[in-house]
């Protein structure tokens, strides 16, 4: 990979793509007048857990990336459309200081499954009693990583704790899955060859596993069924049996997510979750990699929210030096969160953020290319796959 491809996806995860508006009667057909709010949510999901937001896309054979295009997320972006962005190839353009556009780059809309509005039907005995679409059990990320929620519900969302930057209960899917469902889901996306490796996430429960026993069953389906190599995300839990219940269940790969750091950034941001102590994230990280092994844990690290250049350094350093991949990815102003804004001031930021990360990683002897499953490898929403591939290249 080329440096120019790495800086390319940096510069898409920070400015995302603004779609022009409209400027006349002719622009449109009469029928079709439509805001640029409710064209891109026709492409791009607005809620639910995870970097919502985005558009799935490739650029060349370089790389995957989904890019935020709600409006709120890239006001400020000088990486304009002039058209939504449906199917096939299309065309970037960078506006100048005078307003000018001039092409900048070409990249190719990665396909929406043909399946996503058939009806599933139920077998007796599932949990989903009525008929719904496909899309509202799970969704193909990229080409070929299929991911769903198990459980809508936060119990962070109960008291009003919940971290700034979710939208996990801002969600048309359905609130609770079904294994039976799940596997229907990936049984049509094998179809199609959209499907080479799961991601399942939930939100928080009460209990002493945090919800973390509820992925067992689907885990279990899914290795009846299918050989594809399976991801989940818990919260840190004190009995840490519960990691080993995952394991001999079959799950591959394990996040177990800080979000933020240093603490004054975790209260602000993570209020409910910011009471889990990071002791208990270290003891869950330190157990975690030795039941999965290397680089097959990770945890999530958020960069965009006040944080200092030494901050994130430290949090690179304090996640690696864990074994845990850190997975850095740009923070997004989802709708209806209560998150406004990212802070970083530039994308040349976040390109010396993943230059450090990468750095680190390699002298931990760390490869996030080398996770069986989930959100490392699959990547599209973080450029820190593309860091280590390039980092020898920087002086």
């Amino acid at each position: 990979m080329q440096k120019e491809s790495f800086e390319f996806k940096v510069e898409l995860l920070f400015k995302g793509l603004k779609l022009l508006e409209a400027t006349g009667e002719d622009d449109l057909p009469a029928n079709a007048l439509e805001t640029n709010a409710n064209l891109i949510d026709k492409i791009a999901r607005k809620g639910g857990a995870g970097p919502a937001g985005g558009i799935y896309v490739r650029f060349k054979d370089f790389f995957q990336a989904n890019v935020p295009m709600q409006e709120q997320m890239v006001a400020n972006s000088d990486l304009l459309l002039q058209e939504p962005p449906f199917n096939g190839d299309f065309q970037v353009y960078k506006e100048e200081e005078s307003g000018n556009l001039i092409p900048y780059r070409q990249l190719a809309k990665i396909p929406r499954p043909s399946f996503y509005d058939d009806e599933y039907i139920s077998k007796e005995g599932n949990a989903i009693e009525t008929p719904v679409p496909y899309r509202k059990i799970a969704l193909v990320h990229g080409l070929d990583c299929i991911a769903t929620t198990i459980n809508q519900s936060c119990k962070y969302w109960v008291c009003g704790s919940q971290c700034v930057f979710c939208a996990i209960e801002n969600s048309d899917a359905l609130p609770q899955k079904d294994p039976g469902a799940l596997i229907a889901f990936t049984e049509q996306a094998r179809k199609e060859h959209r499907v080479s490796h799961f991601t399942l996430t939930s939100g928080t429960q009460d209990g002493p596993d945090g919800g973390a026993l509820e992925y067992i069953p689907f885990v279990e389906a899914l290795k009846a069924n299918f050989k594809y190599p399976v991801h989940v995300q818990i919260s840190p839990i004190k009995d840490q049996s519960y990691i080993d219940q995952l394991y001999y269940a079959g799950v591959d790969n394990i996040g177990i997510h800080v979000e933020t750091y240093p603490d004054t950034n975790r209260h602000r941001y993570t209020p409910g979750k910011s009471e889990i102590p990071l002791r208990l994230f270290e003891q869950n990280w330190d157990h975690a990699v030795q039941v999965f092994g290397d680089n097959q844990v990770e945890s999530y690290l958020l960069v965009g929210l006040g944080e200092t250049e030494t901050e994130f350094d430290q949090a690179v350093e304090f996640i690696a030096g864990h074994g845990v991949i850190p997975f850095v990815v740009p923070a997004r102003p989802i709708a209806n969160t209560k998150l406004n804004k990212n802070q970083l001031g530039s994308y040349d930021d976040l390109v010396r953020y993943y230059l450090y990360a990468a750095k680190i990683l390699k002298e931990q002897g760390l490869d996030p290319r080398r996770a069986k499953a989930g959100c490392v490898r699959c990547g599209l929403c973080s450029a820190i796959g593309e860091a280590v591939r390039v980092v020898d290249r920087y002086p």
